[in-house]
């Protein structure tokens, strides 16, 4: 029994001097913490009221805090030097999509105004070429191309309400395109003259001499038949219509002698004409209409001067 109480004697011996260790601790961290605040408190009550005699240690503070303001500052500086070489680089895009937007307005328009320079050029041409002592001239717009693609037929979109008739006959700024020969109220077909089935009575300006040009069945070749080999005929010829058979008004250019080929087949030579109208690409052509005469009834009637 009395060992047992010495044991236990024993045993408190040994853990109590254990328990004033731990709560020594925490008493010094309480004074050592309030005696930093007073001290802070008193220089703080001094700065206040001596504000010069902290300024040069206040002075070396702010030099030695300034790098890890800098510091601090870099994720910002890098973020506003991000966005704008972003935005830059974004505003130069969209300005470079803009002009050359811009550009391709300013070639549209200059490629649309090429386009009327041309057209009001070749109907200038059309109507100097013309002779309007002899005819009126019914300036009309080839709106399509025939159905069956083997011959050479354009609808033109002036028709009998325009006083259009079947025969007459239509030119370009550069020559003889052909002859109606449908007419409707508002429509008319013009039969090409490179058609297989038009021919067309010329004579070479140069030599006077006469023949007859026939279609080749293409917009760009014509050929010249019924010429002898001992003909006086030449490459760069210009043929003209002649007017026999009163189809086609004489005097107008049809075409001219590219191409001149001897055969032993016959008398005849082989010649190739150059259409000297447009085929392709024209888009006005004028038709000729005979020039309406007033009869004396229609005649105005001139005051007689005193």
């Amino acid at each position: 029994m009395f060992h047992s109480v010495k044991l236990t004697l024993d045993t408190d011996q040994i853990r109590c001097p254990m328990m004033p260790s731990i709560f020594a601790r925490q008493p010094l961290a309480l004074r050592r913490t309030a005696m930093v605040l007073i001290v802070a408190l008193v220089l703080m009550w001094f700065d206040s009221k001596n504000p010069e005699w902290f300024k040069p240690v206040r002075n070396i503070s702010h030099v030695a805090m300034q790098p890890i303001y800098e510091f601090s500052l870099l994720p910002s500086y890098a973020e506003h030097w991000i966005s704008g070489s972003v935005q830059s680089k974004e505003a130069l895009r969209r300005e470079n999509v803009q002009l050359k937007s811009q550009l391709l307005h300013a070639q549209a328009k200059l490629q649309q105004q090429d386009y009327i320079l041309a057209q009001n050029a070749r109907l200038q041409g059309i109507l100097s070429t013309t002779k309007p002592d002899l005819f009126d001239l019914n300036l009309a717009q080839v709106i399509g191309t025939d159905t069956n693609l083997l011959k050479q037929i354009v609808v033109l979109n002036k028709g009998a309400g325009d006083g259009v008739q079947v025969g007459q006959t239509v030119i370009d700024e550069n020559g003889v395109l052909g002859q109606i020969i449908n007419v409707y109220p508002n429509t008319s077909r013009l039969l090409l003259i490179t058609d297989e089935q038009q021919s067309v009575a010329v004579t070479i300006k140069r030599t006077g001499q006469r023949a007859i040009v026939t279609g080749a069945g293409i917009p760009t070749s014509l050929r010249l038949n019924y010429v002898f080999k001992t003909s006086d005929v030449r490459i760069g010829d210009e043929l003209v219509s002649s007017g026999l058979g009163g189809r086609i008004p004489a005097g107008y250019r049809v075409g001219r002698i590219t191409r001149i080929k001897d055969t032993q087949a016959d008398n005849f030579r082989s010649i190739d004409v150059s259409p000297a109208a447009n085929f392709v690409d024209n888009a006005y052509v004028l038709i000729l209409q005979d020039k309406i005469i007033p009869t004396e009834a229609e005649s105005p009637i001139l005051p007689i001067a005193k």
